[in-house]
């Protein structure tokens, strides 16, 4: 096996020729047709496999490549020469992907048709070989266009692969992908939306810390990048919300680990993350106010409350704004380099060199995530014990380190198989004060930007209807009764760590 280390990243076709001429060096072009086959189950796509039997310039090939082999670029690559259109059977049993098929007919599930142009760059001491590909993805009637630019590290140090992209983002907008042709392909065949990892990220019982740490992110990077891609390309409120969620859990990732990081390492691509999903915040709380409040008023009665009709002008308008705002963050100019960012960060960052710390990345992934996790829980628990004496602040904090806590049961439960049911009480109770807790926070955000609204509006009737939707203390009383309920189960409940 092959460890390569890649990046993708897709491109609008007019900006082709702006990134071939930043890349000096040997050109070569290639037709590469690529047939990817698969069980009918799809049982190397659940696994985490992709395979292809492609006809180009060298011959015919068969390749098998994996999901992550240790860092956030870095895949698992099989590949031989063959001589059948199929995949070669005895050629597969002796890779990873042969117990998985374990026999069963394989299948042809979609095909690419792309032409390759190829520059072999020399760049910061390393070589890299750019691979810029057009053309489409095909299953049955069905057609995808491919535009993509990859970037692979034949020699030298990652560092310089990720120099060369910030190099090449400079002069063309290109956006940050961990999604795989053959993901694309897949989601071409079966109707769906491309995802990346949709499963969580693979993590063994003898992964380091540092090493679950890289695969997590590697995940969570990955829902990023299709998150605001989705936004950019069909924006509404679930791409919103979907953005927003998988900022936060990123950065929420990067604040669990950071014993092994460190702050100030970690602080630049954190307030990057924050600076996203804040950006983000206007969008979403209206979506919900608008959604939850207001729209049901308007729909029950609209001449219950004086300026409905008004305040739902305010909103719309306010909403439109904030959609603007939102996707200008996802565009792929501005979110490119803060996805790049983080990339490097994960697989090169300095936290992977300091001295100090390197204890901390030898400890055992398992261990390190108990300590974190009963650490989180008992922040929680001493938090909210008086949870009706908290003031609007002091939940806010209590809301964050909640949501934290779910956010880190969510990534670090695969190293913890040995106790599915008192995970699952901990999913269920963490969610429950999380929905509670967020739901107050709502009503408070909701109330706010309503009220900003009709004052930019200027429209006295529109203020006065954002007051009196504002006014629903039987709201709180419930959501408050749903969080300390939701607080007496954790302090009940036995650790699954």
């Amino acid at each position: 096996m092959d460890r390569e280390i890649e990046l993708k990243f897709l491109i609008a076709p007019e900006a082709s020729d702006a990134v071939l001429d930043r890349l000096d060096g040997r050109q070569a072009v290639r037709r590469l047709d690529a047939t990817y086959y698969d069980t009918a189950d799809h049982a190397l796509r659940r696994a985490g496999f992709g395979l292809r039997v492609r006809d180009g310039d060298g011959g015919r090939k068969q390749t098998l490549k994996s999901a992550s082999a240790g860092g956030v670029f870095a895949r698992g690559e099989w590949e031989a020469p063959v001589t059948g259109p199929g995949p070669d059977r005895d050629l597969l049993d002796q890779t990873p992907a042969g117990r998985i098929v374990n026999g069963d007919v394989l299948a042809p599930v979609f095909a690419a048709k792309v032409e390759r142009t190829l520059r072999l760059v020399e760049h910061g001491g390393a070589t890299i070989e750019a691979a810029l590909d057009r053309g489409e993805l095909q299953a049955g009637t069905d057609r995808a266009a491919v535009s993509e630019l990859e970037l692979e590290l034949k020699s030298g140090q990652p560092a310089a692969l990720f120099a060369l992209a910030r190099d090449l983002m400079a002069h063309a907008p290109l956006r940050l992908s961990l999604v795989s042709k053959a993901e694309r392909g897949y989601a071409l065949a079966l109707g769906e939306t491309p995802s990346a990892r949709r499963e969580a990220a693979v993590l063994r019982p003898d992964m380091t810390a540092a090493e679950a740490f890289q695969a997590l992110g590697n995940t969570a990077l990955g829902r990023l990048c299709v998150a605001a891609e989705d936004l950019s390309d069909l924006p509404g409120p679930e791409a919103v919300h979907n953005l927003r969620v998988a900022a936060r859990r990123l950065r929420a990732l990067i604040k669990l680990f950071r014993p092994l990081t460190g702050k100030l390492s970690a602080t630049p691509v954190a307030d990057a993350l924050k600076a996203l999903a804040d950006a983000l915040g206007p969008a979403r709380d209206l979506d919900v106010y608008i959604a939850g409040t207001w729209r049901p008023a308007a729909v029950a009665d609209p001449q219950s409350v004086e300026g409905l009709a008004a305040l739902g002008k305010a909103l719309i308008e306010a909403q439109q704004h904030a959609y603007g705002q939102a996707r200008a963050v996802a565009d792929a100019e501005r979110f490119g380099p803060v996805a790049l960012d983080v990339a490097a960060w994960l697989e090169t960052g300095d936290w992977l060199e300091d001295p100090e710390r390197a204890d901390a990345r030898r400890t055992p992934a398992r261990a390190f995530a108990a300590k974190q996790l009963k650490k989180l829980a008992k922040d929680v628990l001493e938090q909210g014990a008086d949870l009706d004496a908290l003031d609007a602040e002091a939940r806010h904090h209590l809301r964050i380190r909640g949501k934290g806590l779910r956010y880190a049961i969510d990534a670090l439960a695969p190293l913890f198989p040995d106790h599915p049911k008192r995970l699952e009480r901990w999913s269920v109770a963490t969610r429950a004060l999380q929905d509670a807790l967020g739901g107050l926070n709502d009503e408070t955000l909701g109330a706010s930007l309503a009220r900003d609204a009709a004052l930019a509006d200027g429209d006295a009737q529109a203020a006065y209807a954002a007051g009196r939707l504002s006014a629903a203390p039987e709201a709180t009383n419930r959501l408050t009764r749903e969080a300390k309920a939701a607080l007496a189960e954790m302090a009940d409940l036995k650790p699954f760590w």
